[in-house]
Formats: structure tokens, sequence, C-alpha cells
């Protein structure tokens, strides 16, 4: 089986090549034979992939230890779905997946319109299977999830224990189709880019908007996975560390966010078309660059592989792609030298002032992340410089504290956009209550910002350390109510749009409530963020059996200590009853888990959830023998709202792509 993985992802990076080779050859000439040619390679490259991931699987759930990747990633008692999952564990897994997404995602759209639009999807396949042709040659020469082991191993390695959760089932590979969905829209924008003819383009507009949806809201599920499995299994109480490969999730999908909206109000004669298509390269862009930083270990991440190979592979396939769109970039401004001016469509300006939002947050969270691998850079070059040897110098990271206080005024100012902006686009700057009350809302939220403005350095006596001072000043205010005041705007609008509309009778489509449910859920989802950020309440302590302690309104007591035996691991459960008053509320069961197959503990935690907070308990050490424990208690006000706030945005995310296939339904019925 692993002879038939090996022979599959040959074939598939020549079928990969060819398809490059053979489908800029047709687009050229303009031969139809050659684009069909290339258009069976692209679909048996497709097929080549899927016997690929058959046999990895296959492999897995026989436990071929023969195979490395399968040592190494589960064992004989590691439970069937995990086995499953052991696919996208590892790097050669994860990035067989990906693959096997975007090659299935160009089938379904540019080899299925080939035939109505043959010379567009030509280029918009040469650009997608020309990244296929990158990973393949990782997957063929470095990272082969088919390489067999030189020394025979009776059983595995086994998972990760913190993977063996069923938020990890999920998380990866619906993060996985989020990325490979951009691919479909990345490929339009090379294709419109390369098409002389602007109206050739529009035809498969449509399609690239609602790959791009589609993909934005598998990305944000993936997102919301991984922040949710991130609070229930790592044990620290948090979601969100602004770890490295966090942040490269992010990314793509702040850029995203920002391609939404431009395609929404998309005129090829504006310059918001020019928005669109750069939005799409750099969107997919940013997810190549949050895998090379995954594969790479540019920075140290808890998500990183160790062993970064050909991740250089990743920033070549970069420099190629930003060239080639250079080159046509500038190709298309000489053509259009000469054309009359673009009319200017008021309402666009909000839309680029929210598209520059979204890229200041997304540049600051970028050099923030690559800030430490930037300053070890720039230490080596002053130490070659210099003359005189020192001690060596570390570089500087920078502390999740940094990326709260320097994002939380850009988050800020978007719930400002979200409420606004609906009615900016429809009347402008008039004077209704919505503006007046948007000028209060920015008032009481600048004035509870600034109340909690404090520093413990005194006032320096220069005046540029005074700048900097001031700057440190103002960053140092509590986003905690000034969130409230502004998601409580944002809601007030809202539900000013759902009921105006209702009392005046008119019709809304069911776009137009799928957006607002989306801006619900946003709105909702930053409560959760205030709440559980600015009023979060934490204590360690230990305790022997019988002992209690207090926290909140809250009494705990440590009832007992429990061995229990699971399939592959055996946990020591600490017995707490929760009290509330002298009213029994909770008996929770932190407990501590030892993998044998991996050699690892967890910590596996145990939560009390209401929709006010969660009270969260994870055990730290252990001591069965004096039956002692570290037990880690902390409050996190209105975290649920998270939860259920991204859910809503899914759910409005669902709404607006119904409408979307309605739409079509329609019209190739009118046709």
């Amino acid at each position: 089986m692993s002879g038939l993985g090996n022979f599959a992802l040959l074939l598939a990076l020549f079928l990969s090549g060819y398809a490059v080779v053979i489908d800029l050859l047709g687009s050229l000439r303009r031969d139809p034979g050659l684009i069909k040619s290339a258009r069976n390679a692209t679909v048996a490259y497709m097929a080549c992939l899927s016997v690929a991931m058959i046999a990895l699987w296959v492999l897995l759930v026989k436990s071929d230890f023969a195979v490395i990747y399968v040592a190494e990633h589960t064992s004989r008692a590691l439970p069937f779905q995990y086995k499953i999952s052991a696919l996208w564990a590892g790097s050669a897994g994860s990035l067989l997946l990906w693959l096997w997404f975007q090659a299935v995602f160009l089938v379904m759209v540019y080899c299925k319109s080939e035939c109505k639009h043959r010379s567009f999807s030509a280029n918009a396949r040469m650009i997608a299977n020309l990244v296929s042709v990158f990973f393949l040659i990782i997957l063929n020469s470095d990272k082969n999830p088919f390489e067999l082991s030189t020394v025979a191993t009776i059983d595995g390695a086994g998972l990760n224990p913190l993977l063996q959760h069923p938020a990890m089932v999920l998380h990866p590979p619906i993060l996985f189709v989020g990325y490979a969905g951009f691919l479909i829209s990345f490929a339009w924008a090379f294709g419109r880019l390369k098409t002389a003819d602007e109206d050739n383009a529009l035809p498969l507009l449509k399609q690239a908007q609602r790959w791009a949806m589609f993909a934005w809201l598998f990305l944000t599920g993936g997102i919301v996975l991984g922040a949710w499995w991130a609070y229930e299994e790592l044990g620290w109480g948090g979601y969100w560390a602004w770890d490295p490969v966090e942040n490269s999730s992010l990314l793509p999908w702040l850029t995203a966010t920002a391609l939404l909206h431009c395609f929404r109000m998309y005129n090829r004669r504006s310059s918001i078309a020019t928005w669109t298509v750069l939005l799409s390269i750099l969107t997919f862009s940013l997810c190549v660059f949050g895998r090379f930083l995954t594969k790479y270990g540019l920075v140290s991440s808890v998500h990183a592989f160790p062993n970064p190979g050909l991740g250089i592979l990743h920033v070549v396939l970069l420099i190629h792609v930003w060239v080639i769109a250079g080159v046509l970039m500038l190709c298309n401004y000489i053509r259009k030298k000469k054309d009359p001016p673009n009319p200017r469509i008021p309402s666009h300006r909000f839309v680029i002032l929210n598209n520059w939002l979204f890229l200041l947050l997304a540049l600051v969270i970028f050099v923030g992340t690559l800030f430490p691998f930037l300053s070890k850079v720039f230490i080596k070059i002053i130490e070659s410089l210099s003359s005189q040897a020192g001690p060596p110098r570390a570089p500087i990271t920078l502390a999740p504290e940094f990326f709260t206080k320097i994002t939380a005024p850009g988050g800020l100012f978007l719930l400002l956009l979200i409420g606004l902006c609906p009615h900016l686009l429809r009347r402008g700057f008039n004077k209704s209550w919505r503006l007046i009350l948007g000028i209060i809302a920015v008032a009481g939220a600048l004035r509870e910002w600034l109340l909690t403005c404090s520093l413990d350095t005194a006032w320096p006596s220069d005046i540029s350390e005074a700048i900097g001072w001031w700057g440190q000043w103002l960053l140092s205010g509590s986003p905690a109510i000034p969130c409230f005041i502004l998601s409580g705007f944002v809601l007030v609008n809202l539900l000013a749009d759902f009921v105006g509309y209702k009392v005046k009778k008119s019709s809304r489509n069911l776009r137009w409530y799928g957006a607002r449910i989306v801006h619900l859920g946003v709105a909702v989802m930053f409560i959760g963020i205030a709440g559980s950020g600015g009023y979060d309440m934490d204590k360690t302590v230990a305790l022997r059996v019988g002992q209690k302690t207090n926290i909140a309104e809250y009494e705990l007591t440590f009832d007992d200590l429990k061995v229990e035996q699971g399939r592959n691991f055996t946990a020591v459960a600490a017995d707490i009853s929760v009290h509330k008053g002298e009213k029994l509320i909770a008996q929770l069961k932190p407990a501590k888990a030892f993998y044998s197959a991996s050699g690892k503990n967890v910590s596996e935690i145990d939560i009390r959830r209401t929709l006010a907070s969660d009270l969260y308990l994870a055990l730290t050490e252990v001591d069965n023998s004096r039956k002692l424990i570290n037990l880690h208690i902390m409050i996190k006000p209105l975290i649920n709202w998270i939860w259920i706030g991204s859910f809503v945005m899914v759910l409005g995310t669902l709404a607006v792509m119904l409408s979307s296939f309605k739409q079509k339904a329609i019209t190739a019925k009118d046709n």
C-alpha cells in the first residue's frame, strides 16, 4: 500500500506540472485541444491524490508501523477515530489533505466551467496547478508520508495526547477547507489579470465570490474550534495566546473579511476591482505563509513541527506568485493608461476605509509575529559589524499583552464601522439619530478608555521619550467597557434595522438578513471577549482531601482522589464539590492523565458552564500517595458568548450563501 501511495504522489506531480505547461501553451495559442488536455490532466492528478489519501488512511487504520508516519502518529491502543484523524496530525499528512482539498475544488470550478469560459479557466488553472507543483515537490522530496522505516517497530508512539480531543478531529480539516477554498478566488484574480477583455472575467466573478464566502465560513469555524480546543485542553484557561500559528490563521481571515466586502461592492470600472484582485492574492498568500511559519520554524510555537525540511519552498512559491502578479498588474496598468479615468462612487470610500482597517490590523499582527525572527536577524547583523566580542544577545519576544493592547483600538473601531457603515453606504453622512448615537458611543468609549489609562513610570523630561510615554499611556487603557459600549451601539443599530423594515412592511432578501446576523454574531462575540478578558479571576491552591477553598461566591471542597483507567491512558481524578451558599451546584472532576505510548502527562480540565460565567478547574500537580493536589481555579465571565457569537456568525453566513444559491437557481431557470 505504501508503494501505491508513493506512485500516486509521483504521478500527481508529473500531471500537475504537465497541466501548468499545457494550459500556458493552450492559452497562448488559443488551442482548445491543448486546454482540454490540461483539464483532463488536472482531473487525473486529483484522482491520484485521492488514491494517496485512501492508501494513507488504510495504513493508519491497519497500524502498519513499517511506515514512519504511521509509527510516529498512531499506536495499537489508539481509538479508531484518532487513527483517522492521525492523517492530519503530522506535517506530511496535513499537507496531503490540504493539497487534496485544493485539487477537488479546482476540478469543481475551473474544469467544470471550461466549456463556457475556456481561456479564462485555463489561466486560472495554470496558477492553481503551479501551487500544487510546489506542494507536491515538498511531499515527494521531503515530507513523504509513505516513507518506510529501516527499523522494525512493534508499536507506535501514539498520537500526541493534546490532539486526542473531539475538536482536533475536526479543527485541522475544517481549517484546511478554508485555506484551500481561497485558491478559487486566488486563481480567479490571476485569470482576471491575464484576460485583456475584463467582461470575460465577470461570468466567473459570482462563483469566485461564493467560494470566498465558503472558504471564509470554514476558516472562521476552524479558528473558533481551535480556540475552543485550547480552552478545553491546554489547561491555562485561555482560548487565544497570540501564538504565531494562531496568528497565521487570523491573518488570512482579516484580509478575507475585507475581500468579501469588496466582492459585494464589485464594479469593474472602480478601484474596488483592484482591491478585489489584490485581496484575493494576498489572502491565499497568507494561507501559504501560515504553513511556512508552521513548517520552517521561523518562530517558536506549540503548533510548529520541529524539522523544517524544504519549508523554504513556501517562500519560493510566494516570490513566484507575486512576481507574476506584479508583471500582470504592470501590463494591465500600461494597457489602461489611455482609458478615461474611472468614475468615483461615493459609497465605495467606506468599503475602502474598511479595507485599510483590516490591512492595518493584519500588518500589526504580521510584524509582531515575526518580530522575534526580525530582531534575531538584526542582532546577528550588529554582532557581525561590531569589532568587540560580547555575550550573545537573545532575540526580543513580544508578550501576548502586546498584541492585545495594540489591536484593541482597531477592534473597537471595527465595531464602530459595523454599526455605522450599513447606514452610511445607503445615506451617507446625514443628520440621523444613528450618527448622533455613534458620536455619543465614541465619546463614552473614549472617556472610559482614558479613565483606565495608567503607567507606573514617571513623566520623562526628554521630549522624544515623552512621545513614547504618551503612546504607552494611551495603550494602557482597558478596552472592556468601551467594547461593551460599542457592542451595544451595534446591537441597537441592528435592532433598528430589523424593526424598521417590519414597521415599514418593506421586504428584504435573505442576503440582507444574513449579513445583519453575521454582524450580530460579531457584536455578541466581542461582548464575550470583553467580559472574559477584562473581569476574569484565577487562583492556585494546594489542597488535601477534605480541605476547602473559596473564590468569588463559590466554595470548593476536595472530596477524594481516584485512579481511572482508559483505553490508552491512566488518569488520577479529583472529586471537587462546588457550593454556592448552602446549595450544592456542581460535582467537578479535573484530572491528570498519563499516556504510556508517548510518556506524556496531560491536564484534563472540568468546567461548570453558565451564560454568566464558567468555573474552570485544572490540576497542575498531583501526589496520589499523600492525597495532595495543586488546583488552578478560574472564573471566566461571559466566555460562552464567544462561542454563541461565533455560531451566530456561521448561521448568518449560511443564510447569505443560501440566498446566493437561490439567486443562481433563479438565473439558471430564466436562461
